[in-house]
């Protein structure tokens, strides 16, 4: 992958609210993955701010939130109680052996320089699962609209194949790993997965750099790419764009759920 520029976290934990939030189309699937909450212990691993903690909490869980920024920690304590949030490295958890009933890691496995620790430390840390990871795959990359107007949107983006990350779930020890693909109907969680289905919150440039795809992207390219969709808007040949996109979007969906069971 091409280098990318680097996101100050701790900064960012500022402004991440005022257009993040969680989303609906991700709920759905995970609470579904996660199945009764009972009285189980549930991580949030690499969790934020805690948006989609707190929502697993009001679902029923007992909630935990580990995140690697500081101020990204603090903003989640506001939410969830400091007592529920703690800092570390989703490669090497904080926590000891079968310390959570079950798992979620949302959006994080993209952002680890070595990513299969992170299944090895879900394993060890959940003792009855699942473990439900959400993330990019190569199909959902190629399928999206937006390497139109950011040319090295494929070589920045994740990578991942999906048997790649089943084979690296078995090997950290899951006996049974479902995948299952989702889209977004909504554009709740700010993310830039969701604003490829909602194409018009592209054109305000706050809610744009407020996602850290659009933040990683060389200035020249960003602004020319968000500048094209504007253009591109107006004209209505941004319909034309994503329409021809529409059936790999169909196919190979925003996003592909990995359910890990001990």
């Amino acid at each position: 992958m091409l280098p990318t520029t680097p996101i100050d976290y701790d900064s960012w934990a500022e402004k991440y609210d005022s257009t993040r939030g969680a989303s609906p189309s991700v709920l759905r699937p995970v609470l579904e993955a996660l199945g009764l909450p009972g009285s189980r212990l549930l991580l949030d691993i690499g969790g934020g701010t805690g948006n989609y903690a707190l929502a697993f909490r009001e679902a029923g869980f007992t909630v935990a939130l580990v995140d690697h920024s500081p101020g990204i920690a603090r903003r989640a304590a506001g939410k969830l109680g400091a007592g529920a949030v703690a800092v570390g490295d989703a490669q090497r958890l904080p926590f000891r052996d079968g310390a959570a009933d079950c798992a979620v890691a949302i959006n994080v496995l993209r952002h680890l320089p070595q990513w299969p620790l992170l299944l090895r430390e879900g394993r060890r840390i959940v003792h009855e699962g699942p473990f439900v990871i959400k993330d990019l795959t190569h199909e959902s990359v190629r399928a999206s609209w937006v390497q139109e107007y950011f040319p090295s949107a494929l070589q920045r983006r994740s990578q991942f194949q999906p048997e790649q990350i089943v084979a690296a779930m078995e090997e950290a020890g899951f006996s049974r790993v479902e995948t299952r693909r989702f889209v977004y109907e909504d554009d709740a969680d700010g993310s830039f997965q969701a604003m490829m289905r909602f194409p018009e919150a592209l054109l305000d440039e706050a809610r744009a750099m407020n996602t850290g795809f659009i933040q990683r992207l060389p200035r020249e390219e960003r602004e020319a790419g968000l500048a094209a969709i504007r253009r591109d808007h107006r004209s209505g040949r941004l319909r034309e764009v994503i329409a021809r996109y529409e059936p790999l979007m169909r196919e190979y969906g925003d996003s592909v759920l990995f359910v890990g069971y001990p």
